[in-house]
């Protein structure tokens, strides 16, 4: 094969064509992209000294000691790194119509506001107002201790409601009342006796109705059938106590967290319609509205 031949041969070889094209790339952003001109000052990355502190202290945060001089530099290179590519990032466009980015900004703008008004205790007297006036959510709800027997329809089928009036006349006659009762009935899956549970406990192991039931039942006697959704049962009220209002001090920690929350969905609310108030909202849709998207939906409540 000839000099000319093997010319030829190499210049119809695919990757040839690709090296060829990624050094034309290569030349042209060389002649074009930001290497080409000199550093302008906004192109100058400053790491200062209080971010270097910052990410030493979370160094020692994640390890439980300082870093090393080589971590640190580390740590240094990679802010760097991490500051270039940001930057690039941001140059090309790349945070535009990102959902994720648009939402990670919104939370970190809200974030900032709500520790805005963390610095700020409350006054004299506030914590002890708030409790007075949302006096109803820190009261101690009735809890009722009972014990329940259990008749099983499926394995009763057709008999279980007459098989349950046996059942409640021979536990009527029991003394003490409770004494023995679990001879009768049939196997339950949970507990048989429960101690001091609140109605929204109840609710939570046999449901809304067996709960509302049971709270209204009168202690010291075997009620039933109370229908639950596990089936058919005779419940006996061992005991109840009366709903309380407890005093501040017991639950102040819990009134300073709710105020706290209160205040900075309150503060949230109004930020955002002082914000929003700067905009004029268009929303481009024949469809007929359901809300009116420049009111806050915290302000609404």
């Amino acid at each position: 094969m000839n000099l000319s031949s093997k010319v030829k041969r190499a210049a119809s070889e695919p990757l040839l064509h690709f090296l060829l094209l990624g050094a034309a790339v290569y030349a042209l952003y060389g002649l074009v992209g930001p290497g080409s001109e000199p550093k302008a000052a906004g192109n100058r990355i400053t790491v200062t000294s209080g971010e270097v502190d910052w990410l030493s202290a979370s160094w020692e945060k994640r390890w439980n000691r300082p870093p090393t001089p080589e971590e640190r530099d580390g740590l240094i290179r990679e802010y760097v790194r991490e500051s270039v590519f940001y930057r690039e990032a941001l140059a090309m466009g790349l945070d535009r119509n990102d959902t994720i980015i648009r939402r990670r900004l919104a939370q970190k703008l809200e974030f900032l506001t709500q520790d805005l008004v963390a610095t700020v205790p409350p006054e004299a007297g506030e914590l002890q107002t708030w409790f007075d006036e949302h006096a109803q959510r820190y009261e101690l709800p009735a809890l009722t201790s009972f014990t329940h027997v259990f008749v099983d329809p499926d394995r009763r089928e057709d008999a279980t409601l007459a098989d349950a009036e046996g059942i409640g006349a021979a536990l009527r006659a029991l003394d003490p009342p409770t004494e023995g009762a679990e001879e009768f009935g049939d196997p339950f899956m949970l507990q048989s006796y429960y101690p001091e549970r609140s109605e929204a406990e109840i609710a939570k192991l046999f449901g809304g109705e067996f709960a509302s039931e049971v709270a209204a039942l009168e202690p010291g006697l075997w009620h039933g059938p109370v229908l639950s959704g596990y089936g058919v049962h005779w419940v006996y009220v061992d005991g109840r106590s009366t709903a309380e209002m407890p005093q501040f001090a017991a639950v102040s920690e819990r009134v300073v967290q709710d105020w706290e929350d209160a205040r900075r969905e309150k503060f949230g609310a109004e930020y955002y319609q002082g914000l929003l108030a700067r905009y004029e909202v268009v929303i481009e849709d024949d469809r007929e509205p359901v809300a009116d998207y420049a009111v806050a939906p915290e302000a609404e409540r």
